[in-house]
């Protein structure tokens, strides 16, 4: 939360600092910045950051843009960090938060993690506390990790940290490559997660068997809310496992099968009709650019007549004419 304004001082337009703040300036943040400052020299001598890397600059001014944002968020678009930049980033991190710089998004976009990137995450700023000495969990809820070339096996620490429940509500990891070995390491996790309520996986080349074990593990165990899968290849059966375990759900909302290679099977379509019209916590499903034919649109149209809690249902793709 951004820190509370202080009250006027006896010379009227000072703050009980005794520095004038005017409405649009920039929040002062030196207290933490020394501390970042200080915390950020120490972590790259102990593990030995050459200093033309320049690793020590970078941290510096996400921490300052940070802070100065109040928005409790830190973003790596394209930033040049190896595996080990990114330990020493997550371990200054984790000492740092909550009590210096509070923190709840955490994002890497087009970031060359790699496995070891990924481990450093969960294990300083995805774990709880395994004694009284170490700092509290450090408040992380949102994490993407978005195009970062990851392959499945990276999955392996993410179901770890899931597994331990940590208070993630946000996992966003689309455009990788986790594949349906990553949606098994993934369901692991998330079988035994109640935490979790966003769970974004598009374009993650998952095919009918990843998509199988997203209905039977993560839709019928879990707590999730919105669950996207875009542009994967989960195809009718896929979908029919989501169908047959919406039923079992009450807390799923928003289903997006976009764009996933689904023809109309026929039970294929009554299973998930049949889903739509006994789970009411659904809202919004999104089957666009899928092959549902007129027989499909028809029968879902008289379905929708009977859920009214259903308020977004996006549909369209071949075999659809517009007066069906």
């Amino acid at each position: 939360m951004p820190p509370k304004k202080g009250g006027k001082g006896k010379d009227g337009g000072k703050d009980a600092k005794g520095k004038g703040k005017g409405k649009d300036e920039p929040p002062d943040v030196s207290v933490q910045m020394k501390k970042v400052k200080q915390e950020v020299a120490k972590v790259c001598a102990d593990m030995g950051i050459l200093p033309e890397l320049e690793c020590d600059k970078l941290f510096v001014a996400k921490f300052n843009e940070t802070l100065l944002s109040q928005t409790q968020k830190f973003l790596f678009q394209g930033d040049r960090l190896d595996s080990k930049g990114i330990q020493a980033f997550t371990l200054v991190l984790k000492e740092l938060c909550p009590a210096f710089v509070p923190t709840k998004t955490l994002c890497f976009w087009r970031s060359l993690l790699g496995d070891e990137g990924v481990a450093s995450i969960c294990e300083h700023l995805l774990s709880k506390k395994k004694s009284e000495k170490e700092p509290p969990y450090g408040g992380v809820v949102n994490l993407e990790l978005f195009d970062c070339r990851l392959g499945p096996s990276m999955c392996t620490y993410l179901s770890h940290s899931l597994r331990e429940n940590v208070p993630l509500k946000t996992l966003l990891l689309d455009h990788n490559n986790i594949g349906d070995q990553g949606v098994t390491l993934l369901a692991e996790g998330l079988r035994h997660n109640k935490e979790l309520q966003l769970l974004s996986l598009q374009y993650c080349r998952i095919g009918p068997a990843g998509g199988i074990l997203l209905g039977d593990e993560v839709v019928r165990h879990s707590n999730i809310k919105r669950l996207r899968l875009r542009g994967n290849r989960i195809m009718a059966a896929g979908l029919s496992s989501i169908a047959r375990n919406l039923g079992k759900s009450t807390t799923l909302m928003e289903l997006d099968v976009s764009d996933n290679s689904i023809i109309g099977e026929r039970t294929c379509l009554h299973t998930l009709c049949e889903s739509l019209r006994t789970n009411t916590s659904l809202e919004h499903v999104d089957l666009e650019h899928n092959i549902i034919g007129e027989e499909g649109a028809v029968l879902f149209f008289e379905t929708l007549e009977m859920c009214p809690h259903i308020k977004v249902f996006k549909m369209s793709g071949t075999g659809i004419r517009d007066t069906a």
